[in-house]
């Protein structure tokens, strides 16, 4: 149950799920900052793993663009493979919705590729369906530096909450000197 004291919009690991978009190499190939997204979602999915929060991932025309990078994929939960989707929006993919919906998690931690392309409608399409929807705006990118900021400016301008690997994870964790936080710390460190 989430405790009342706590502001609405921060993150709680027990109503999260973070949903990994597209991390495929033809889209990560050209990708702005490449790197620092890779650890940043990496470092999610870790966190997500430390502190029992589901995750779900997408891939866009698999048949043709790939799967999830190895790197990515070693770390996904093992009993769910990605989603495959033809539409930009993860959201407007019936197994994804699904996914969601059987989650029973109400906020939503996205990252993952384009930030202003399938990012970007898949948070728009959540929040106008009724979750509170997060980017970590450091776990998500696009080809261009100008194309990541624009998708970040649009998600925000569409009532959707900013924030950052670290900030989501904190958030999540709630409190210091426990297990999950020593674990955290090394993720993060």
């Amino acid at each position: 149950m989430l405790a009342s004291k706590h502001h609405p919009n921060l993150l709680h690991a027990d109503n999260t799920l973070i949903a990994v978009v597209d991390m495929q190499e033809p889209f990560l190939r050209t990708i702005f900052e490449r790197e620092r997204v890779i650890a940043n979602v990496s470092a999610l999915i870790q966190g997500a793993t430390v502190l029992r929060v589901p995750v779900a991932a997408t891939t866009q025309y698999a048949e043709r663009m790939g799967g999830v990078i190895p790197e990515i994929q070693k770390i996904l939960p093992p009993l769910r493979p990605a989603i495959d989707k033809m539409t930009f929006s993860s959201y407007a993919a019936p197994a994804f919705t699904s996914e969601i919906q059987r989650s029973g998690r109400k906020q939503i931690l996205l990252c993952g590729v384009e930030a202003h392309i399938c990012v970007c409608q898949t948070a728009l399409e959540m929040t106008a369906a009724g979750f509170q929807v997060h980017v970590a705006i450091d776990a998500v990118s696009s080809r261009t530096e100008a194309n990541w900021k624009l998708g970040i400016d649009k998600m925000r301008q569409g009532g959707v909450l900013i924030s950052s690997m670290e900030s989501a994870l904190y958030e999540m964790l709630h409190e210091a000197g426990t297990p999950e936080f020593r674990d955290i710390l090394k993720i993060i460190k």
